[in-house]
């Protein structure tokens, strides 16, 4: 019949190269489908006719197996190399995020359960939302200022499924790695979900994965809006820890807000600090506790200023001998 035929994995990695857009998603799809052909070589000359380069392209298929083993071997490390490169920046992004104190909510669940139109909806972001799987490969990051004046990020991350294949896993890990350094996970769940449980434990078990079991967790469901009022009201009763949304009507996201502050604001500390504001390391410490605390009083005497605060503990340590 002509057709090509595929298992789920290859269907899987075929969406997923759809959907890169960045040049590190494209890395990260490219060195998934490279390691899966790899042991699967022989016969596949087809398939390599694929490879050409890159994702996208077409080239004419080298028939040596043993060439192209050494081309895809070849390959697949200059494609380490520099996804280990991109791991490098990241984590120093992330480093520069814990010394300013700003902590990190992630957003993570099943494919297609909304977790990017609750993105957009939390961040009044434009991010690309569809009802489709797969549509966010590449990390979103976008700041959000709270009522009181504190500041949060939060990041959109790629959706997971139920046995994901392990190359995507190791592939994507620059990515996911930003999931295990979180404050907090955001557990996205279609509540309209037939199979909402199953796809539930898949998230767990790819949290597991990832190393990101020991990070505080908030279940929330999201598409409510579809569900019937005793449907909403046996959730509630399963649930009664969790928060219920629809992120595209915009209902119950001051609830869900609020929850996101009481979990962040756990790691708490309350000091009272003296500062010279004569001196620029000082203003800094004092601006860095505004816009990352809550403060409760502010006094100036003789030229000294007297700050009592509600800070992240990650503050406090920086504060150093400042803080009482």
């Amino acid at each position: 019949m002509g057709r090509r035929v595929i298992d789920r994995t290859q269907l899987i990695l075929d969406i997923f190269a759809r959907r890169a857009r960045t040049r590190e998603g494209k890395l990260q799809v490219e060195l998934a489908q490279l390691q899966y052909l790899l042991p699967r070589l022989v016969g596949a000359g087809a398939a390599l006719s694929r490879l050409g380069g890159g994702i996208g392209t077409r080239g004419p298929g080298e028939t040596k197996l043993e060439t192209d083993r050494r081309r895809i071997r070849a390959r697949i490390h200059a494609i380490g190399e520099e996804i280990e490169r991109v791991r490098a920046r990241r984590g120093q992004v992330r480093e520069r995020r814990r010394k300013a104190s700003v902590p990190t909510v992630t957003l993570v669940g099943y494919t297609n359960a909304g977790k990017t139109t609750l993105f957009n909806a939390l961040t009044r972001a434009d991010a690309e939302a569809s009802d489709a799987l797969f549509v966010t490969l590449d990390p979103l990051v976008r700041q959000v200022r709270l009522h009181d004046k504190r500041q949060l990020l939060i990041s959109d991350t790629v959706g997971f499924i139920d046995r994901l294949p392990h190359a995507l896993v190791a592939a994507f890990r620059a990515t996911l790695e930003q999931v295990a350094d979180a404050d907090l996970l955001i557990h996205v769940i279609d509540a309209a979900a037939p199979d909402a449980g199953r796809r539930r434990d898949a998230v767990h078990r790819v949290l597991a994965e990832v190393g990101a079991l020991e990070v505080p967790l908030l279940e929330v469901y999201n598409k409510c809006d579809r569900l019937t009022p005793d449907q909403a009201e046996r959730l509630r009763a399963l649930a009664p820890e969790s928060v219920s949304v629809s992120a595209l009507r915009r209902e119950g996201l001051d609830t869900l807000i609020d929850r996101v502050v009481a979990r962040v604001a756990l790691d708490v500390r309350r000091i009272t600090a003296t500062f010279d504001p004569s001196r620029s390391a000082d203003r800094e410490a004092i601006g860095r506790i505004y816009r990352h605390g809550t403060v409760l009083t502010h006094e100036t005497h003789d030229g000294r200023v007297s700050i009592v605060a509600d800070v992240p503990r990650l503050l406090v340590a920086r504060l150093g001998a400042r803080a009482g």
